[in-house]
């Protein structure tokens, strides 16, 4: 190494869990209904109303309106009244192409795993905790912290389309630079099962936030990527201040 950077202040965290603790909250103590395992395959808009003015032009101020969801489960209806806010992430595009509309995010696949502390010594005797990682270990590869018993190591950012499956070569590079970060946890490493998700990403870090001028009744929270989970709860109440006229467009 040729420098260093101590965080002296730096602390963990684990999306997994933070995003299952927030639905679980979510559904027992906010009224919040999740669907799962739902993909939205085609948006219905409902075109306003116009009138005729006197010399025979048509007038009219108002915008579509999202009025259906349709997915594999089913048609969810929106009321007039209700307001649509597609915080999709990578899927984002997706969701608004349905709409054609175009929203520059691609889907950055990333490669973790997880290793348990307690496993690791186990196998290895020799091991003591100081051993192990205890705060975030960062090199120009491989990005690591430590939660409770738990080591997530993460990597690589590969654009292959919206698939989760790991590239095998790429996972096979990313085992290998894992176990030059931590020989001592070497076994663990090949034998933990590598878990790819997105992250969507935009060309230049600017969030997606804010009313849909071609729509009435969407907002889009979306980006960036690095970022996303952590500014969630402050991106809705964003939107929620938008919606109820608090704060400016």
């Amino acid at each position: 190494p040729t420098a260093a950077n101590y965080e002296y202040e730096a602390k963990s965290a684990s999306s997994e869990r933070f995003t299952k603790e927030l639905a679980r909250r979510g559904a027992s103590e906010r009224n919040v209904t999740f669907l799962y395992d739902t993909r939205v395959e085609a948006i219905s808009v409902t075109q306003p109303d116009k009138a005729t003015a006197v010399d025979g032009t048509t007038t009219g101020t108002q915008k579509p309106k999202i009025s259906a969801i349709h997915t594999n489960r089913g048609i969810t209806h929106v009321p007039a009244d209700v307001k649509v806010v597609v915080a999709a992430g990578s899927w984002t595009p997706h969701v608004l192409a349905l709409m054609d509309l175009y929203a520059p995010v691609y889907p950055l696949k990333g490669y973790a795993m997880s290793v348990s502390a307690i496993e690791a010594m186990k196998a290895n005797k020799q091991l003591q905790p100081r051993d192990l990682p205890s705060r975030i270990v960062c090199d120009e590869y491989m990005f690591t912290s430590r939660l409770g018993d738990e080591i997530r190591i993460t990597s690589i950012g590969e654009f292959s389309g919206w698939s989760t499956k790991p590239t095998p070569q790429v996972d096979i590079e990313f085992r290998r630079q894992a176990a030059v970060q931590f020989p001592q946890l070497r076994d663990l490493i090949q034998q933990a099962p590598t878990r790819c998700g997105h992250r969507p990403f935009v060309s230049d870090g600017v969030l997606l936030l804010g009313g849909l001028d071609t729509h009435d009744n969407v907002y889009v929270s979306c980006g960036p990527g690095s970022n996303g989970w952590k500014l969630a709860s402050g991106l809705g109440e964003i939107i929620e201040r938008l919606d109820s006229g608090q704060t400016a467009e």
